[in-house]
């Protein structure tokens, strides 16, 4: 089995790398890939535990992309983490997220909510911090009922603490990854447009710019949704991918080893992961 999608407490998971390796073994994964958010700190702890456990551990990262209407994010796998120059595009990438934390902590200020950062900084320790720490500073605190209703009501998209940050460009994220020897997949894809009629030629548009591959397997689709995404990318040519999404805590209802996948579309992800 393989999951190409997954988080450590290096971004917003709960489970540290060395943590993540040994649960996704537990779970009956063969080959797995770590994929924090904008950073690859985490990935040498995880590829070390990876090796001692028994699984092919593949190194990666999750982009978002900057796009005009919904939300695109791309995941690269199988990149060198010690690239000099994929290396100082993170750091540009960890700069907008620092920034961008601050201008959230000022907005729940002058709203007058009471949250420091303090208490937010304890939820992530000493690694990322993401809203998804500020949602459980939140809920901690009695001001959400859970992450979710954080989310919804404080820190997703068009809500009252949201704030934007800094985000490269498609074309940028996919090169970015390629030209460091990795692979460039296509991340939850109805979270860009959850029509597939209307997504398909916005796929087009990527697979032109280099993408490679997309996750047509994913925890919240179910069955319908993943025909329509396979017929996708049969059409355009592209490999379909696995990814729980998997973060621990923050997301319980997502497993790790809960998404089989075709033995011939398992060797064609790792024909393309070289693997």
């Amino acid at each position: 089995m393989i999951d190409l999608h997954t988080h450590s407490t290096a971004s917003d998971g709960s489970l540290s790398p060395r943590e993540l390796a040994r649960a996704g073994r537990a779970a009956g994964l063969d080959v797995m890939a770590l994929t924090d958010h904008d950073c690859a700190k985490g990935v040498g702890d995880f590829l070390d535990e990876c090796g001692k456990v028994g699984l092919i551990g593949v190194p990666g990262i999750e982009l978002s992309a900057e796009v005009p209407a919904g939300q695109l994010h791309l995941v690269g796998l199988g990149f060198d983490p010690h690239d000099a120059a994929l290396t100082a595009k993170f750091g540009a990438l960890l700069d907008g997220r620092a920034a961008r934390n601050r201008a959230i902590l000022k907005a729940f200020q002058d709203n007058g909510i009471p949250l420091g950062w303090g208490e937010v900084r304890a939820f992530a320790g000493d690694e990322l911090v993401s809203r998804v720490h500020f949602a459980q500073a939140l809920v901690a605190k009695g001001l959400a009922a859970d992450v979710r209703d954080a989310f919804a009501r404080f820190l997703g998209k068009g809500a009252l603490c949201y704030r934007d940050r800094f985000r490269y460009a498609p074309a940028d994220c996919i090169a970015m990854v390629r030209a460091a020897g990795g692979v460039a997949v296509m991340a939850h894809p109805l979270s860009l447009d959850p029509d597939p009629e209307t997504l398909a030629p916005k796929i087009a548009a990527l697979r032109d710019l280099g993408l490679q591959a997309m996750e047509c397997y994913y925890s919240t689709y179910d069955a319908e949704t993943t025909v329509a995404l396979l017929r996708i990318a049969f059409r355009l040519g592209l490999v379909p991918s696995v990814g729980s999404d998997f973060h621990g805590a923050p997301k319980p209802d997502i497993q790790l080893g809960r998404l089989p996948v075709p033995r011939e579309t398992e060797g064609r992800l790792r024909a393309l992961l070289r693997l």
